[in-house]
């Protein structure tokens, strides 16, 4: 067996090799990844071919390797933060928040069972919040590292947890304020730590590792783990 470690999970595959001229990457009800490949191709091209796949591998696998979808019923429960909530809905004024261990929505009555107005109005607080504590720990990461960084985008993104482009604009997937704070200020370090190294190379992991000294157990976490951050 095969593997290739990304931000999301381990993606494990076989290979089969026959006569055939093309590489092909198949992805089983079961969610097993097999690649077919013509006999001459080195395994390490094969890899080659998977990492650059390796988006579209996981945006399969998390259609497959999923919890059950989000109903917005009461009692529900819902990760901030690495804790998880129950959710809670009241008579109010339009607002969602957390209140001791749940997270309540607030509305009229007559809209009690509008799952769409219900999920509208958390994906919305949820952006919020990332929003705020991603800019909050952006800014004190930066002044630690001594990084200056360009904009900043809080992105739905399906495949990565953040990315940092060529002029070190800064990219996060929302759904990280759904795991522990460590867990983010790991994303946030690792984002901010491209803006000196563009690559995943040794010198890059560690000055990882000089602002993040867990940031082994932080991948392991979200490889295991980040298929629940989800709405």
């Amino acid at each position: 067996m095969n593997i290739i470690k990304t931000q999301y999970f381990d993606i494990t595959y076989s290979i089969i090799k026959s006569k055939r001229k093309t590489l092909s990457i198949i992805i089983e009800d079961n969610g097993n990844v097999i690649v077919r490949a013509p006999k001459f191709l080195s395994d390490y091209e094969i890899k080659k071919f998977v990492f650059d796949k390796s988006d579209w591998i996981i945006s399969k696998l998390l259609n497959i390797k999923t919890i059950e979808e989000k109903k917005y019923i009461d009692g529900e429960k819902f990760l901030y933060l690495g804790k998880n909530y129950k959710l809670i809905t009241i008579e109010g004024n339009y607002d969602v928040g957390i209140l001791n261990d749940y997270i309540y929505i607030s509305l009229k009555k007559d809209f009690f069972k509008n799952i769409e107005l219900k999920k509208e109005m958390i994906l919305k607080w949820y952006k919020k919040e990332a929003k705020r504590i991603i800019f909050e720990r952006l800014e004190y990461y930066s002044k630690i590292m001594n990084l200056k960084y360009g904009k900043v985008y809080i992105r739905d993104q399906k495949t990565r947890w953040g990315s940092c482009s060529g002029k070190n604009n800064l990219s996060f997937n929302f759904r990280i304020i759904m795991a522990p704070i460590r867990k983010l200020d790991y994303i946030i370090i690792h984002e901010l730590a491209h803006i000196v190294y563009k690559n995943h190379k040794k010198e890059f992991w560690n000055y990882v590792a000089k602002y993040c000294d867990d940031y082994l157990e932080s991948r392991k976490w979200f490889r295991e783990n980040g298929y629940k951050l989800s709405l």
